[in-house]
């Protein structure tokens, strides 16, 4: 059964797709550009793009949620300007960009049963083992964060170091076994996404919400909704408004099923994240306005990995905070003044610089990367040797 054919817009950048199996690396080395294909064991047909270096060493990213591959064009344009030799890898993970689920029935009708963290890792070994890639450094961002982090964990030979942003360590009792399925006094799984307005668009034309919406891209339902989506979901007043609209124009083109908000099957759980069993050199990069992940998540974090550090030889790690100030006591995003959560959009040459320096020389750069707010709020400054680090190594 065939699950669906997608069909992706642009704002400012125009992403075209490439003939299914016939492009080769070298016509997907611009990520504003055409798109390389490969068929998994898994069942996913991957999109992804391939820069750099063929022969250097490989760095594989992974994008967060309800958005794609793009959301890397600018932090990996700046570090192949820093080290033209690496090899970079950025990939639609399964039901993103131009990937598209498996064409199962369970993936069509229940699609969070298809998109949770263990199959999106199984993704990126077959990927990895399709590509003959041994191993590499795993770079992931937020939801992209949960499969690199599951690979490095259960295939630590295959994974060189590890680079995560927009992650932390909930407290136990946040990390909910199961969900029980929605009532009238629970917040429903969609209710972050109200205020785009899309349920009352739909009912208004006699489409069932959420059911009736789950196959459907918001550019489907909303002809605004590039513009709705950079003022009620994409939404940064930090990031340049050339980013923030990009990623706004892949959200609009995203599938539905693959946000993980439409459908009410709780994801199946991972289970403890057993964060202290990791063995491989990681970095992990936080945002100071990270609406998401509170202080307390890192200072979790920060032990678990201590723990590890001091289990398994080899294993170091640092941890970098970007930006200064707390998220606004209003909790409204678009009162923030300082870096969050979406590093790759609010800092991606910082960001840049702080991977290619762990891929070089071990650690990140030791710079405070701070908004220029309130004069200049979308201007990053660089204060040399200013940076908040926790490492298990003296600095």
């Amino acid at each position: 059964m065939r699950l669906r054919s997608r069909v992706l817009i642009g704002a400012l950048t125009c992403v075209s797709l490439a003939a299914a199996g016939s492009a080769l690396a070298s016509a997907c080395n611009n990520l504003f550009g055409s798109r390389c294909w490969i068929d998994l064991s898994t069942g996913v047909h991957m999109s992804y793009f391939e820069l750099g270096s063929p022969g250097g060493e490989t760095l594989i990213l992974l994008h967060t949620d309800t958005t794609s591959a793009v959301e890397w064009a600018w932090t990996v344009n700046e570090i192949l300007r820093r080290d033209p030799q690496l090899h970079v890898l950025a990939l639609d993970q399964r039901g993103a960009g131009a990937s598209e689920l498996p064409h199962t029935p369970t993936c069509w009708s229940t699609p969070n049963l298809c998109i949770g963290e263990a199959e999106r890792a199984a993704d990126l070994l077959a990927f990895m083992d399709a590509k003959k890639i041994a191993k590499a450094t795993l770079v992931g961002h937020a939801w992209g964060a949960g499969p690199v982090r599951n690979v490095a964990l259960h295939h630590p030979a295959r994974v060189v170091r590890l680079i995560l942003t927009g992650t932390g360590l909930r407290a136990a009792d946040e990390r909910a076994v199961s969900k029980p399925a929605p009532s009238p006094t629970r917040a429903t799984p969609w209710a972050s996404m109200e205020p785009l307005g899309w349920r009352r668009m739909l009912e208004a034309k006699g489409v069932s919400w959420p059911q009736g919406a789950l196959h459907m891209r918001p550019i489907d339902i909303d002809a605004d909704a590039v513009r709705n989506l950079v003022r009620n979901w994409d939404i940064s007043v930090i990031a340049s408004p050339e980013v923030v609209e990009t990623i706004a124009a892949q959200s609009a083109a995203e599938w539905l099923a693959g946000w993980g908000t439409l459908d009410a099957t709780p994801m199946p759980s991972e289970g403890p994240e057993h964060m202290e069993r990791l063995a491989v050199p990681t970095l992990v990069l936080w945002g100071s306005e990270d609406f998401y992940l509170t202080r307390a998540s890192q200072e979790r974090l920060i032990a678990v990995l201590r723990q590890a550090s001091q289990m398994h030889q080899g294993m170091y790690f640092y941890w970098k905070q970007y930006g200064v100030r707390p998220p606004p006591r209003s909790g409204d995003k678009h009162q923030a003044d300082d870096i969050g959560h979406n590093l790759s959009w609010e800092a991606p040459t910082q960001l840049a610089a702080d991977i290619v320096s762990f891929v070089r020389s071990g650690a990140p750069t030791p710079d405070r990367y701070r908004s220029d707010a309130p004069s200049a709020i979308r201007r990053i400054l660089v204060e040399p040797g200013r940076a908040t680090i926790v490492s298990s190594r003296p600095f």
